[in-house]
């Protein structure tokens, strides 16, 4: 190795809450479904019960049902390992909270990949098969049925049922679990469940529920590490409820000079644990910011095993972010073959709930991304420093089985100006799919919405505005038909709009292609040793109109090569993230099917109703050419640049509009394409009517 990474061991990191239930004795782990044709689910779950009353949460089971049935709400805060998550919708339903084909329990996360291991692993316990009396729901994938009485699911799914069921009649208690993270869609949910929770309460306290119905909602709040107080002053002052779990000790290691790059430092650090450590002492979960940071050590670790000795063990490399394929998420579960170590690579996703079987080693590089909004500018994906909440959560992940270690790419004086918790997403992020989401719901005030943590005045109302100019809302503020279409989408308003005006357009073939390239990071890759190469191979997809056009290019190559590996490889196209362009792209077709759209109607050759198209929704990310050479935004007049991997880097072109603004050493525009500034006029004339005067002059 070039270098050595130089720690310094400060910590042995344990967990101390205020206990109604202790417990020393091996928690659950979140396992492979098994792929036997035949499965006795009865016998499978009797041979998992003596691990489940073994989990410290097992001796409160009682109290927990009792409290949650004497109270509307309660607030849980369990420690990592103590079982709460996949146990209590247990406790709830054999206590009966849910009743057979009429009620159900409803289970969110974070995130998609928590939600379907988790229902794999209680539809084990309780003896089902999957999708059957426990499944889940995610974006675009529903694993369940009417019979379902446990149903784990993303908060945005959950939202999302909102719209077409107000009350959530059909869910007798809904459990937002890992609430702690504060996404946006969670508080969102906080403030919906609590206003239907009220409702619900009022209808049953004078008996106008309609028979069958849920009656009163129940809501549990949980987390492993949360401001349970302000929680509990949200929710009328409930009551609170601290399950102690196990942890076993980790110890906690910093560096001992700062780190300059922190995935070289990581990609060391691994090589240092696999050399000094046997590799029976444990996997090893590397917590980096980002699918881009994730692919370049997973590169670089790559090529220091092609050197290994002969004596030295095999590394098998499992990336896990949210883009990723559900069938490749599910490889970190699996186990390492003989003489081979896991490194599992992961983003934030790993920090809460999944629990990876085998892990003793964490490697916390210190950083996160986290979207930010500003109105004058628009949206940002920025690397940032995590929190000491966070950094505690990744610490905890080597805890689980046994005593850890945690490695952590920053100074003991760098962790101590972390802040305590990370912002609320709400209160940094654009706001236009969440006041869509409350219209489409029927709050018709959303400026006096209950939030937990308020946003900006400014922030609010800047989404109102743009959901105006999308024809989303009418002049009184209220959701117009088109709006209420809109809300249909799991997408950006911007993105629903463009393809509703693809119908009118006929281009929603090539919208909706395009819509799916988007909705990854990259569609290429460019290894440090070939550049030029792989810019070469680019040229072939790429269109003078700009980067919309060249992804569409991409795609139809890609399509007629029957996305052939030794294509990709050829091309330097990234083979995984086109994989996950045709899901999404799938998926998309089904829903624009339901809504009663032709999904096979094409433009041809004239691209130009494509562009027009996508201006539709993308007009508030407009820039025209100033006479210095650089492009001034429509919308906040920032000077803006092309991005250098824009196929409009270095060209003058009247006018562009882009996907979003990344802010690195100055603002620069990624998904570049080129506008005629009439095109923009039209796009918009509630925003541009100035502009369309000037166009016509």
């Amino acid at each position: 190795m070039a270098r050595q990474i130089n720690f310094s061991a400060t910590a042995v990191t344990s967990t101390e809450d205020k206990p109604i239930a202790n417990g020393t004795s091996p928690q659950t782990h979140i396992t492979k479904a098994s792929k036997r044709s035949k499965i006795d689910y009865r016998a499978q779950a009797l041979a998992l019960r003596p691990q489940r009353e073994r989990l410290p949460i097992y001796s409160a089971r009682a109290a927990i049902v009792r409290e949650i049935r004497k109270h509307p709400t309660v607030v849980i805060v369990g420690e990592t390992g103590s079982g709460k998550t996949t146990q209590i919708p247990q406790y709830l339903l054999e206590a009966g909270f849910s009743q057979y084909g009429h009620t159900a329990i409803a289970v969110t996360q974070p995130r998609r990949v928590a939600a379907t291991s988790i229902a794999k692993r209680v539809a084990e316990e309780v003896g089902t098969q999957l999708g059957a009396r426990v499944g889940y729901t995610i974006r675009f994938e529903d694993c369940s049925s009417d019979k379902t009485q446990i149903k784990f699911c993303t908060d945005g799914l959950l939202l999302r049922e909102i719209l077409a069921d107000p009350l959530l009649t059909k869910y007798s208690v809904v459990i937002l679990d890992e609430a702690h993270e504060r996404t946006l869609r969670t508080d969102i949910l906080l403030g919906m469940l609590k206003d239907i929770q009220r409702t619900r309460a009022a209808q049953s306290a004078n008996g106008s529920a309609k028979e069958g119905s849920a009656g009163a909602l129940k809501i549990v709040v949980m987390s492993a590490t949360l401001d349970a107080e302000r929680f509990s002053e949200y929710f009328d002052n409930a009551p609170v409820l601290y399950v102690a779990g196990r942890q076993f000790p980790v110890t906690t290691y910093f560096t001992t000079t700062p780190q300059s790059d922190y995935l070289d430092s990581a990609h060391l650090t691994v090589l240092q644990i696999h050399t000094e450590t046997p590799s029976t002492s444990g996997d090893i979960l590397v917590f980096l910011s980002g699918q881009e940071d994730i692919e370049n050590v997973e590169r670089l670790l790559r090529e220091s095993a092609a050197h290994f000795s002969p004596g030295v063990p095999q590394l098998l490399l499992c990336p896990i972010f949210a883009a990723l394929p559900p069938s490749q998420q599910a490889r970190v579960f699996e186990p390492p073959p003989e003489f081979t170590r896991k490194v599992v690579l992961a983003t934030n996703i790993a920090e809460t709930s999944l629990t990876i079987t085998g892990i003793r080693h964490v490697v916390d590089a210190g950083v996160h991304k986290v979207r930010g909004f500003d109105p004058r500018v628009g949206e940002s994906l920025l690397v940032e420093p995590i929190s000491k909440s966070s950094a505690r959560q990744r610490t905890g992940r080597a805890g689980r089985e046994a005593a850890g270690f945690c490695y952590r790419l920053y100074t003991e004086a760098d962790f101590a100006q972390l802040p305590e918790d990370s912002v609320p997403e709400i209160k940094r992020c654009h706001l236009a799919m969440v006041m869509l989401q409350l219209k489409a719901a029927g709050v018709s005030n959303v400026l006096a919405f209950d939030f937990m943590d308020r946003p900006s005045k400014r922030a609010l109302k800047h989404a109102l505005l743009e959901l105006y100019a999308l024809d989303a809302l009418d002049d009184k503020g209220e959701l117009t038909a088109l709006g209420r279409w809109m809300s249909e989408f799991p997408l950006e308003p911007a993105y629903s709009k463009v393809i509703y005006a693809s119908q009118q357009a006929g281009c929603t073939r090539e919208v909706i292609d395009i819509v799916s390239l988007l909705s990854v990071d990259t569609l290429f890759y460019i290894p440090a040793d070939k550049r030029d190469e792989s810019n070469a191979a680019q040229l072939a997809f790429r269109s003078s109109d700009g980067d919309h056009l060249t992804y569409l290019n991409l795609l139809r190559a890609y399509t007629q090569a029957n996305a052939d590996p030794t294509w990709c490889q050829e091309h330097f196209v990234n083979r995984r993230n086109m994989r996950h362009v045709l899901d999404v792209r799938q998926q998309l077709n089904r829903l624009c099917t339901r809504l009663g759209m032709d999904i096979n109607k094409s433009c041809g050759s004239d691209l130009d109703a494509v562009l027009k198209c996508f201006l539709s929704g993308f007009f508030h990310n407009c820039a025209l050419l100033q006479p210095d050479g650089s492009y001034r935004s429509l919308s906040g007049s920032q000077t803006v640049h092309i991005h250098p991997a824009s196929a409009l880097f270095g060209k003058k072109v009247p006018a562009i509009f882009y996907d979003q603004l990344v802010f690195t050493n100055r603002l620069h525009a990624r998904a570049v394409s080129a506008a005629d500034p009439f095109w923009i006029a039209q796009a918009s004339p509630k925003l541009y009517g100035r502009l369309a005067s000037s166009v016509s002059s």
